[in-house]
């Protein structure tokens, strides 16, 4: 992969996780900025974080290995620039990365929420399962 390519494919993981971020925060469907979750709506704002959840974790999968910078020659300099690159774009907390892998667990977090929800409104484990699909079960 190209420069250019992995630098679209970070930049279009960002962008989808702030837009999901925005929507989370600034919603339009209430003047409280709060979501109103209920009986009606329950499993399709889960099913909605989860096609997020499935989108983001694809992404992020894909562009994790391109993230890592190879060290452009066999001296110490090259390899321990190298190794600060990766520390704050792959492995260090806080790095791109795992800003990324935290965001898409909060997101996990939030559809747990959302179908332990859906079982206090009465949903069956069939009916959330057959909501959310495959990848939500």
């Amino acid at each position: 992969m190209t420069d250019a390519t992995h630098t679209g494919a970070l930049a279009a993981t960002t962008a989808t996780a702030r837009m999901a971020a925005d929507s989370l925060h600034h919603p339009t469907a209430t003047t409280a900025g709060q979501f109103l979750i209920n009986h009606d709506n329950v499993l399709a704002a889960a099913k909605i974080i989860q096609t997020q959840v499935d989108a983001l974790q694809s992404q992020i999968d894909a562009a994790v290995a391109d993230l890592e910078v190879v060290p452009p020659g066999d001296d110490d300099v090259s390899l321990r620039i190298a190794q600060e690159w990766n520390d704050r774009l792959v492995f260090q907390p806080g790095s791109y990365s795992v800003r990324v892998d935290e965001y898409i667990t909060s997101l996990r977090n939030l559809v747990n929420q959302l179908k332990d929800s859906a079982r206090a409104y009465g949903y069956n484990e069939e009916e959330i399962s057959a909501a959310l699909g495959a990848a939500g079960a």
